[in-house]
């Protein structure tokens, strides 16, 4: 059911329309807040970023800096499926494919950069990601840099496990495995 509400249009007085009054009780709240921390500067909530840093709250949905997940073995466990390319807003995600040389059944990304000057951190990429190989659990907020370079993150830098995960061999690997020592090839 929809509801109205009626509004009051009242007429404004003369100083409600030149806005001296108004312009005066924003100048009184500044000034106010002004002394306050003037005098009281243990009562401020300024940080001085990149010397200090607070430490973010482990909120399961909060979006930082991507990474991406590697197995035991090393390897990406990545599979360059393109989901999470096709999946972005931004269109900031680029991947180039390469097949393992013994393994023909996995692929994995030669090329996976990132322009997180372009990134809206949507976490898009995160759910469409169908192997869990793309994280932006870092804890880490992507800051101001001095060159645009700066912005681009590429698979080596991108490629890391968190401190006490476990890594897992690849479903694909464990396949070819099996299928090797069925064979006796191992």
């Amino acid at each position: 059911m929809i509801s109205v509400k009626k509004v009051n249009n009242k007429p404004l007085n003369l100083l409600e329309r030149i806005y001296l009054w108004e312009i005066g009780r924003g100048l009184l709240v500044t000034m106010r807040h002004f002394f306050v921390n003037l005098f009281n500067p243990k009562g401020t909530v300024t940080v001085q970023y990149p010397e200090q840093m607070i430490p973010l709250a482990g909120n399961a949905r909060l979006r930082t800096r991507h990474r991406l997940k590697v197995r035991a073995d090393g390897s990406p466990k990545c599979v360059a499926c393109f989901m999470c390319q096709t999946a972005c807003p931004a269109y900031c995600i680029r991947i180039e494919a390469a097949e393992y040389p013994d393994n023909g059944v996995e692929k994995y990304p030669a090329v996976f950069d990132i322009d997180l000057s372009r990134c809206v951190m949507c976490g898009m990429c995160v759910e469409a990601c169908p192997e869990d190989a793309i994280a932006m659990d870092t804890a880490e907020i992507p800051g101001g840099v001095e060159t645009r370079q700066a912005l681009l993150l590429t698979k080596e830098s991108l490629l890391r496990n968190l401190p006490g995960e476990p890594s897992v061999t690849g479903a694909a690997n464990r396949l070819a495995n099996d299928y090797l020592r069925a064979r006796g090839e191992e």
